[in-house]
């Protein structure tokens, strides 16, 4: 199938003739989608590692009147035929999107310049040709343990460039997104991050997934002068970054204070138990910052242990965590791993509140079933799954990823682009956008609450970012739904704005 699907799907621009030899050399090469679906990655994690891929992802198609799908999808170069499988990085099983008509002004609208009318001093619009596409990368980690942590960003990412695209584009537009799996290593990143720039020519990256390897291509992207826009926060290095623009909460101390005020907002108890996950480095990083911010409101640490996601059970931590006196147990761990706590727990007869953070928001959680009921999250964002504001994120991945999981990380993907959409006709209105024009769209925002998505948040010119955005929407798992209890809790230093 991958010989295949590799035909099928390549783009004219990077056929061999047309590639570099270097990237020849490499086996870097990108594959053009009609949406993010398909069967799964058509390389081995090794092969990944050596070939450094990437995978392109254009995403909704405009469609002549009266057209039918097969010939909408016929129309666009190296378009995917309708319903036919085509293997993505870290997608699961299924088969390949639909073109998607766009409604009303289709992307790549037409622009008009005006010319006078001789004898006269009038002027008439004349068409001038559509407005260039503007490319998008995002990458992160999909693979193993933690590729299931960041399931939900890379197909909404893809939701949301057929939903914008459907609507016309950002400012006429059209978008085309490239998504790349990083197999968890830097070196991968920083590959990805410069083909997208020199090849692809993208002039941002949006709702990147990472964890750690995020650093392999903050230093290229510096010097190059391209905005990483939106982060699921899975590295801290995106709290310390000029060319990461991350609204939502940050990675390091926003992060730390979500922890913080999970616990303080939302039960009475203070003495907690700590499980933190080894697979990642961020985990160790973020318990380290969380605990310096110890005592407040009285909350205190009476046991900590670094453990696997994929341990099969954990009663002996449990039972260290009960003989301390743990009324809580917080967890910065997976949802799978979660459901294993609880039952291990339940099995000893100990009875904390579990609290973690906002990784936990996605339906893994849920399909735990009734033993996690009562856990209580840090959500970044309105609850994904229940609030009106997150509705267009629930609608278009129905639409235009059906099946696909859903969550925090997910949603996250459409409160960067909804910035995005506010601010596009005052600064992307014109022939080309350039990453200066993101970057000038960006620092224009001050004290941005986005209908009640965001806090009020600002975007200072300098690395330090962790003062943008440090509060969080609690939420709590009740009855098998996801129920957010009140508006954004912030830190006690953190003011909008600031």
């Amino acid at each position: 199938m991958r010989s295949a699907a590799m035909r099928r799907t390549r783009r004219p621009r990077t056929s061999p003739r047309r590639m570099s030899s270097r990237a020849r050399a490499a086996g870097i090469g990108f594959v053009t989608l009609a949406l993010l679906a398909g069967c799964g990655s058509h390389l081995s994690e090794s092969e990944l590692a050596a070939s450094q891929g990437a995978l392109s992802v254009p995403t909704a198609v405009a469609a002549a009147p009266g057209a039918t799908e097969g010939q909408a999808a016929a129309a666009v170069p190296g378009a995917v035929d309708p319903g036919a499988q085509v293997p993505v990085a870290g997608t699961g099983t299924g088969t390949a999107g639909k073109p998607v008509a766009a409604a009303g002004n289709a992307p790549g609208k037409t622009t008009t310049d005006t010319v006078k009318v001789p004898g006269t001093g009038a002027t008439v619009p004349v068409p001038s040709g559509p407005r260039d596409e503007i490319v998008m990368c995002s990458f992160g980690n999909s693979s193993g343990v933690l590729g299931a942590v960041t399931g939900p960003a890379p197909v909404a990412n893809a939701a949301w460039a057929s939903y914008i695209n459907a609507k016309g584009g950002l400012a006429g537009h059209r978008i085309r997104m490239i998504i790349a799996d990083t197999g968890g290593a830097a070196a991968n990143a920083q590959a990805i991050a410069q083909k997208c720039v020199e090849q692809e020519k993208a002039v941002a990256f949006f709702n990147e997934y990472s964890f750690g390897e995020l650093d392999g291509a903050i230093p290229y992207l510096k010097a190059k002068g391209v905005p990483v826009i939106g982060s699921i926060g899975g590295a801290v290095s995106s709290d310390h970054s000029i060319m990461v623009f991350n609204p939502m909460n940050g990675a390091d101390v926003g992060q730390a204070w979500g922890f913080v005020n999970t616990v303080a907002s939302q039960t009475d108890k203070k003495k907690l138990g700590v499980l933190y996950c080894q697979e990642a480095s961020t985990c160790a990083q973020q318990i380290s910052t969380f605990s310096k911010l110890l005592p407040y409101k009285g909350l205190n640490i009476v046991y900590k242990a670094q453990v696997s996601l994929v341990q099969p059970d954990y009663t002996a931590q449990l039972l260290q965590a009960k003989n301390a006196g743990a009324e809580v147990m917080v967890l910065l761990m997976d949802s799978a791993s979660v459901g294993r706590i609880a039952r291990n727990a339940a099995q000893q007869n100990f009875t904390p509140i579990l609290a973690g953070t906002y990784n936990l928001g996605i339906q893994a959680t849920l399909d735990q079933g009734p033993i996690v009921n009562g856990l209580i999250l840090a959500s970044r964002t309105p609850a994904y799954s229940t609030s009106p504001l997150l509705k267009d994120y629930r609608d278009s991945m129905a639409k235009y990823q059906p099946g696909k999981v859903t969550g925090d990380v997910g949603a996250g993907a459409f409160v960067v682009g909804a910035l995005l959409e506010k601010y596009a006709s005052t600064f992307l209105a014109k022939q080309t956008v350039t990453s200066k024009d993101f970057l000038d769209l960006l620092y224009s925002l001050k004290d941005e609450k986005l209908g009640g998505l965001l806090p009020g948040i600002t975007f200072a010119k300098s690395d330090d970012r962790t003062q943008t955005n440090r509060c969080i929407a609690p939420v709590r798992l009740e009855n098998g739904a996801f129920v957010q209890r009140g508006g954004f809790v912030c830190a006690p230093d953190w003011k909008p704005g600031t």
